[in-house]
């Protein structure tokens, strides 16, 4: 699935007020039927709009699914703003990341997939336009955009659960984060955007008991950090998930700023920190969901894995 968005298509949505024909839709937007037609398809395929016959006619309406509806309330209400030039090409993919909250430059280049110079492009457009808000070092889309945020939370999670129907129809969409999505399955799977993560990834560094089949979807390489926030996100209030991220955290020393970072753009972020404090006092936790020290250091002892060269996590 191309979930890009051309100005043609966006132009569409916003005249569905009601069912219109290719035809009409054609001299509204002044593009040729052919193309307007091909727009339809596209659109179609992206869940924003259906087709029916009424006689020989094709009618085109506004799909019932969230973010078509999000999309067409968004070109509505905030007319008097070119949305039509800001949520096209490289500008969605780049909204997309902010969706799911702060980013620095560096993380926004490499979760969006664009170049440096395109991305300083779509900013400046974006600052032009007030969308962005700048602070400590990170950009975030501006407080009031709540219906924007909507519609691309929506249209990321339609977009997820159609790309795992064509490389895995057998695969169980978890979660999305911009147009990345963790997924599970059974057995393994072998695609160039697909790569293991959760508790498949870290049983590459702590043999586990079960077999575990967690794949995060994306095109870019993923940081040891964001294999145990993704083992979390998989099951936030499992005792054995946080358990092997704690023995994860300590075998490989991960970075413990970007951990939580990550968590938080995942929405997991309080329960990183109690994961975190736990490392730090080792005292017995307040979450029920947080294991016991105790049973921590057991598994510590039948991994052998060394405390004492974990000095940044342990008092």
């Amino acid at each position: 699935m191309n979930y890009d968005l051309s100005l043609l298509e966006l132009k569409i949505i916003s005249l569905l007020d009601t069912a219109l024909s290719i035809s009409e839709l054609a001299e509204r937007t002044s593009v040729t039927k052919g193309y307007t037609s091909r727009a339809v398809a596209s659109l179609k395929d992206k869940g924003f709009v259906e087709t029916s016959k009424r006689g020989i006619t094709k009618k085109v309406t506004l799909s019932a699914n969230l973010h078509a509806s999000k999309l067409k309330t968004l070109l509505s209400r905030r007319s008097y703003m070119p949305f039509a030039e800001l949520l096209h090409g490289s500008g969605l993919p780049i909204m997309a990341v902010l969706a799911s909250g702060s980013a620095d430059f560096t993380l926004l280049q490499d979760e969006s997939g664009v170049s440096k110079a395109t991305l300083w492009r779509w900013i400046k457009k974006f600052k032009e336009h007030a969308l962005l808000m700048f602070q400590n070092n990170e950009y975030a889309l501006s407080h009031d955009l709540v219906d924007l945020k909507e519609f691309l939370d929506y249209y990321c999670s339609y977009s997820a659960a159609s790309i795992l129907k064509e490389i895995s129809p057998a695969g169980n969409f978890i979660t999305a984060k911009g147009f990345e999505f963790i997924f599970s399955m059974k057995g393994e799977i072998v695609h160039e955007n697909v790569k293991p993560s959760g508790l498949t990834a870290i049983s590459e560094y702590i043999p586990l008991m079960l077999a575990e089949n967690h794949y995060f979807y994306s095109s870019r390489k993923l940081s040891l950090e964001e294999i145990a926030v993704h083992t979390i996100v998989i099951d936030p209030h499992s005792k054995r998930n946080l358990t092997y991220v704690i023995l994860f955290i300590l075998k490989t020393e991960l970075d413990r700023d970007i951990f939580l970072k990550i968590a938080k753009r995942y929405r997991v972020e309080e329960i990183a920190k109690s994961v975190l404090k736990l490392l730090n006092t080792w005292e017995k936790p307040e979450e029920p969901y947080i294991p016991d020290p105790a049973y921590v250091k057991e598994k510590l002892k039948e991994y052998k894995i060394k405390m004492e060269k974990n000095k940044y996590f342990l008092k």
